[in-house]
C-alpha cells in the first residue's frame, strides 16, 4: 500500500510541475490584467477544493449522526481541517490579487467577506471540538454545528451574484477573457489540485483513525 501511495504521489507531483509550468510560462498574460491572471491558476483550484472538502465534512458529519460510527467523525474533522487550510490559501491569494487590482489587500468585497466568515466559522468548529472532553458528545455537537456552518459555503459561492461585487467572473465582456490555452491550463491545475487533495484527505483520515484506535486502546487498558 505504501508503494502505491508513493507512486500516486510521485505521478501527482510530476503532473503538478507540468501544470505549474503551463500556469507560469506557457499560458499567456490576460489582455487587461496581464501576468496577474496567473494567480487564478492557484486561487480558483484552492477555492474549489475548499468547498469540496467542507462538503465532504458535512456529509461525513450527517452520516455520523445517522450511524453513530466514530470513523465518520474522523473523516468529517479531517475534511474540515483540510478545507480551512485551502480556505486560508484562497484568502491569501485573493488578497494578493486585490492589492494589485484594487490597490488594497482587503476592501470587504462580498466574496472576500463571506469567504472570511466561512473560514472563521470552521475555525470555530475546531475550537468547539477542543472545548468538549466527552468523545461522543464532541462528535455529535460538532456534526450539528457542521450542518449550520456549512450554510456559509453556498453563501460564499453565490455572494458575488447576490450582491454588487468587484470579484471578476470567468466570462467574456465584463469578466475575465480567457483564451483556450488559459482555460486548459486552469482545468489542468484544478484536476492536479483534486488529485493532490485525494492523497491529503486519505492521509489525514488514516492519521485520525490511528488516533481514534489509540484512544480506544487507552480506554480498554484503563
Amino acid at each position: 500500500m505504501r508503494l502505491k501511495d508513493d507512486i500516486y504521489l510521485s505521478l501527482t507531483a510530476a503532473l503538478g510541475l507540468i501544470s505549474t509550468y503551463f500556469a507560469l510560462v506557457i499560458s499567456p498574460a490576460e489582455v487587461e490584467m496581464g501576468d496577474l491572471v496567473r494567480i487564478l491558476y492557484f486561487h480558483l483550484p484552492s477555492a474549489i477544493i475548499c468547498y469540496v472538502s467542507l462538503g465532504l465534512s458535512l456529509v461525513a458529519g450527517i452520516t455520523f449522526l445517522w450511524k453513530k460510527n466514530e470513523k465518520f467523525d474522523a473523516l468529517s474533522s479531517s475534511a474540515a481541517m483540510i478545507g480551512i487550510c485551502y480556505g486560508a490559501v484562497t484568502l491569501i491569494t485573493g488578497a494578493v490579487w486585490a492589492k494589485v487590482t484594487w490597490g488594497v489587500y482587503w476592501n470587504w468585497d462580498p466574496r472576500e467577506t463571506t469567504t472570511l466568515i466561512l473560514w472563521l466559522g470552521y475555525v470555530g468548529y475546531f475550537l468547539l471540538r477542543m472545548s468538549i472532553d466527552n468523545p461522543e458528545r464532541r462528535s455529535s455537537i460538532s456534526a450539528a454545528y457542521n450542518i449550520i456552518i456549512f450554510l456559509t459555503v453556498p453563501l460564499s459561492y453565490l455572494s458575488f451574484i447576490l450582491w454588487p461585487s468587484l470579484h471578476p467572473r470567468l466570462t467574456s465582456g465584463d469578466g475575465l477573457g480567457l483564451t483556450t490555452i488559459m482555460i486548459e491550463t486552469l482545468v489542468m491545475n484544478i484536476l492536479v489540485g483534486i488529485l493532490f487533495y485525494a492523497w491529503l484527505i486519505k492521509t489525514a483520515y488514516e492519521v485520525s483513525l490511528r488516533n481514534l484506535l489509540s484512544d480506544d486502546s487507552e480506554k480498554v487498558s484503563m
